[in-house]
This record gives C-alpha cells, structure tokens and sequence, in this order.
C-alpha cells in the first residue's frame, strides 16, 4: 500500500486521537503507536534514499497539509518539538476545525 493511500484511510482516525492542537512530530508518534508495522514498511521502501526518515515525514506533512479541508484540521505557525530520534527540529503545528 502507498503511503497516500494508507494516509486516506487512516489520518481521520489518527487525528481523532490528537489533543485538539497538535503538531506533526505527534501525529507521527500517534501512527506508530496504532500502525507500527505499516510504518516500518513505509520506512523501508524508502532504503534508497538518503534520509529515510525525513523522506517519509516529509510526505506526512505534505499530506496533512495538502488535504486540511477533508481532515478538519487547520495549520498554526511552526514549532520545534522533539523528532523520532529524540532531537528538536522544526515543525508544523495544527488544530482541529470545532
């Protein structure tokens, strides 16, 4: 399965389990806690690229962003948040639609 198309299937029920801002660090920490092995296997079929990680967040992000409207969500300014290997880096910030 494509990312976009595992994204389209499960994004509403990940972000119903979200505090109502959240940022993409915590989304991303949320579908690995409900869909650990889709996401190694996402991870993997990025092995030719340099920066397996960035490259498969980076799409998350994109997505999130891209499809604000059908996930009732809007986006906030950026913040720094701890990554999936433990360091800060810059992210985006969201917040449900009431």
């Amino acid at each position: 399965m494509k990312l976009q198309d595992f994204l389209n299937a499960n994004s509403e029920e990940l972000i119903s389990k979200m505090n109502d801002d959240f940022d993409t660090h915590e989304f991303i920490n949320q579908l690995i806690i409900c869909h650990e092995i889709e996401y190694v296997k996402f991870l993997y079929s990025n092995l030719e690229v340099k920066g397996i990680f960035r490259a498969v967040h980076s799409q998350i992000g994109r997505y999130l962003s891209n499809n604000q409207k059908e996930l009732s969500i809007i986006k906030l300014d950026t913040q720094k948040s701890d990554n999936i290997k433990d360091y800060e880096s810059e992210n985006q910030k969201w917040r449900k639609k009431s």
